[in-house]
Protein backbone atom coordinates (compact mmCIF):
# COMPACT_ATOMS: atom_id res chain seq x y z
CA UNK A 1 0.00 0.00 0.00
CA UNK A 2 1.65 3.10 -1.42
CA UNK A 3 -0.66 5.81 -0.93
CA UNK A 4 -2.43 7.51 2.16
CA UNK A 5 -5.80 9.60 1.95
CA UNK A 6 -6.88 11.02 4.86
CA UNK A 7 -11.08 10.78 5.18
CA UNK A 8 -13.07 13.21 7.35
CA UNK A 9 -16.27 12.13 8.15
CA UNK A 10 -18.84 14.83 10.75
CA UNK A 11 -21.81 13.89 12.21
CA UNK A 12 -23.83 13.76 14.98
CA UNK A 13 -22.42 12.06 18.70
CA UNK A 14 -24.77 9.19 18.25
CA UNK A 15 -24.08 8.87 14.37
CA UNK A 16 -19.94 8.68 14.96
CA UNK A 17 -20.12 6.93 17.77
CA UNK A 18 -22.62 4.13 15.70
CA UNK A 19 -19.45 4.88 12.77
CA UNK A 20 -17.18 4.05 15.34
CA UNK A 21 -18.64 0.79 16.49
CA UNK A 22 -18.50 -1.04 12.94
CA UNK A 23 -15.10 0.66 12.13
CA UNK A 24 -13.52 -0.31 15.38
CA UNK A 25 -14.54 -3.88 15.04
CA UNK A 26 -13.87 -4.18 11.27
CA UNK A 27 -10.55 -3.14 11.86
CA UNK A 28 -9.89 -5.42 15.05
CA UNK A 29 -11.64 -8.42 13.57
CA UNK A 30 -10.97 -7.85 9.84
CA UNK A 31 -13.18 -10.60 7.81
CA UNK A 32 -10.39 -13.38 5.96
CA UNK A 33 -12.54 -15.82 4.20
CA UNK A 34 -15.70 -14.67 2.82
CA UNK A 35 -18.42 -17.67 2.80
CA UNK A 36 -21.74 -18.58 4.42
CA UNK A 37 -20.08 -19.15 7.74
CA UNK A 38 -18.64 -15.92 7.73
CA UNK A 39 -21.90 -14.17 6.87
CA UNK A 40 -23.68 -15.63 9.67
CA UNK A 41 -20.71 -14.87 12.19
CA UNK A 42 -20.77 -10.72 10.95
CA UNK A 43 -25.04 -10.66 11.09
CA UNK A 44 -24.00 -11.37 15.05
CA UNK A 45 -21.26 -9.59 15.13
CA UNK A 46 -22.10 -6.11 13.49
CA UNK A 47 -25.19 -3.99 15.34
CA UNK A 48 -28.66 -4.78 14.45
CA UNK A 49 -28.81 -1.50 12.77
CA UNK A 50 -26.65 -2.21 9.54
CA UNK A 51 -27.74 -5.61 9.44
CA UNK A 52 -30.82 -4.92 8.85
CA UNK A 53 -29.76 -2.44 5.85
CA UNK A 54 -28.23 -4.83 3.65
CA UNK A 55 -30.47 -6.24 0.67
CA UNK A 56 -31.25 -9.74 0.92
CA UNK A 57 -29.29 -12.48 -1.45
CA UNK A 58 -29.77 -12.03 -5.12
CA UNK A 59 -30.28 -15.13 -7.55
CA UNK A 60 -28.25 -15.62 -10.52
CA UNK A 61 -30.54 -14.96 -12.84
CA UNK A 62 -31.40 -11.65 -11.23
CA UNK A 63 -27.84 -10.60 -10.84
CA UNK A 64 -27.07 -11.43 -14.59
CA UNK A 65 -30.39 -9.22 -15.85
CA UNK A 66 -28.77 -6.38 -13.93
CA UNK A 67 -25.25 -6.81 -14.88
CA UNK A 68 -26.31 -6.94 -18.73
CA UNK A 69 -28.45 -3.52 -18.35
CA UNK A 70 -25.45 -2.20 -16.49
CA UNK A 71 -23.33 -2.93 -19.07
CA UNK A 72 -25.66 -1.45 -21.85
CA UNK A 73 -26.53 2.05 -19.69
CA UNK A 74 -24.79 4.99 -20.12
CA UNK A 75 -22.22 6.20 -17.15
CA UNK A 76 -24.47 8.33 -15.20
CA UNK A 77 -26.64 5.46 -15.44
CA UNK A 78 -24.48 2.93 -14.31
CA UNK A 79 -23.75 5.23 -11.05
CA UNK A 80 -27.54 5.53 -10.19
CA UNK A 81 -28.35 1.58 -10.65
CA UNK A 82 -25.13 1.02 -8.38
CA UNK A 83 -26.13 3.44 -6.03
CA UNK A 84 -29.94 1.95 -5.79
CA UNK A 85 -28.62 -1.36 -5.88
CA UNK A 86 -27.83 -1.57 -2.63
CA UNK A 87 -25.21 -4.05 -0.52
CA UNK A 88 -25.57 -7.67 0.25
CA UNK A 89 -23.59 -8.79 3.11
CA UNK A 90 -20.60 -10.27 1.75
CA UNK A 91 -20.16 -8.10 -0.88
CA UNK A 92 -19.92 -5.29 1.32
CA UNK A 93 -17.32 -7.04 3.92
CA UNK A 94 -15.31 -8.00 1.03
CA UNK A 95 -14.16 -4.38 1.14
CA UNK A 96 -13.05 -4.70 4.45
CA UNK A 97 -11.71 -7.80 4.48
CA UNK A 98 -8.28 -9.45 3.99
CA UNK A 99 -8.90 -10.23 0.24
CA UNK A 100 -9.30 -6.61 -0.31
CA UNK A 101 -5.98 -5.73 -1.94
CA UNK A 102 -6.74 -2.00 -3.14
CA UNK A 103 -7.28 -0.27 0.53
CA UNK A 104 -7.80 -0.99 4.18
CA UNK A 105 -8.33 1.68 7.29
CA UNK A 106 -4.79 2.12 8.87
CA UNK A 107 -6.26 4.44 11.97
CA UNK A 108 -9.08 5.73 12.86
CA UNK A 109 -8.82 9.53 15.09
CA UNK A 110 -12.56 10.37 16.91
CA UNK A 111 -12.33 12.39 19.70
CA UNK A 112 -16.02 12.46 20.87
CA UNK A 113 -16.83 15.55 18.98
CA UNK A 114 -18.42 15.92 15.73
CA UNK A 115 -15.74 15.01 13.34
CA UNK A 116 -13.86 11.85 12.92
CA UNK A 117 -10.55 10.79 10.68
CA UNK A 118 -9.87 7.75 8.71
CA UNK A 119 -6.79 7.04 7.57
CA UNK A 120 -7.07 4.76 4.42
CA UNK A 121 -3.87 3.19 2.83
CA UNK A 122 -4.13 2.46 -0.49
CA UNK A 123 -2.31 0.62 -3.79
CA UNK A 124 -3.14 3.14 -6.04
CA UNK A 125 -3.92 6.99 -6.38
CA UNK A 126 -7.38 6.79 -5.78
CA UNK A 127 -9.55 4.13 -3.94
CA UNK A 128 -13.17 2.43 -4.67
CA UNK A 129 -15.37 4.44 -1.89
CA UNK A 130 -18.65 3.26 -2.33
CA UNK A 131 -18.81 0.85 0.46
CA UNK A 132 -17.33 3.26 3.29
CA UNK A 133 -19.75 5.75 1.72
CA UNK A 134 -22.57 3.97 2.40
CA UNK A 135 -21.48 2.52 5.80
CA UNK A 136 -20.63 6.16 7.04
CA UNK A 137 -24.65 7.33 5.71
CA UNK A 138 -26.00 4.28 7.03
CA UNK A 139 -24.57 5.49 10.33
CA UNK A 140 -26.13 8.93 9.70
CA UNK A 141 -22.90 10.69 9.22
CA UNK A 142 -21.10 12.12 6.01
CA UNK A 143 -17.93 11.82 4.40
CA UNK A 144 -16.60 16.06 4.08
CA UNK A 145 -13.64 15.40 2.49
CA UNK A 146 -11.24 13.02 0.99
CA UNK A 147 -7.43 14.05 0.22
CA UNK A 148 -4.41 12.32 -0.73
CA UNK A 149 -1.88 12.55 1.73
CA UNK A 150 0.98 11.01 -0.48
CA UNK A 151 4.58 9.19 -0.30
CA UNK A 152 4.81 5.64 1.23
CA UNK A 153 3.63 4.55 4.19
Amino acid sequence: MDTCFDVTVQGEKDSLARLAEVLGRLVEDRPGELDEESELYWQEALPDWLVSSFEDKTSQAKSRTWMRMWRWSSESKRIKMERESGWELLDWLYWFSSENQFWRISEIVWGGGGSMSLSISSADNHFPTQALEWLVEKSGAEIVSISERGGPL
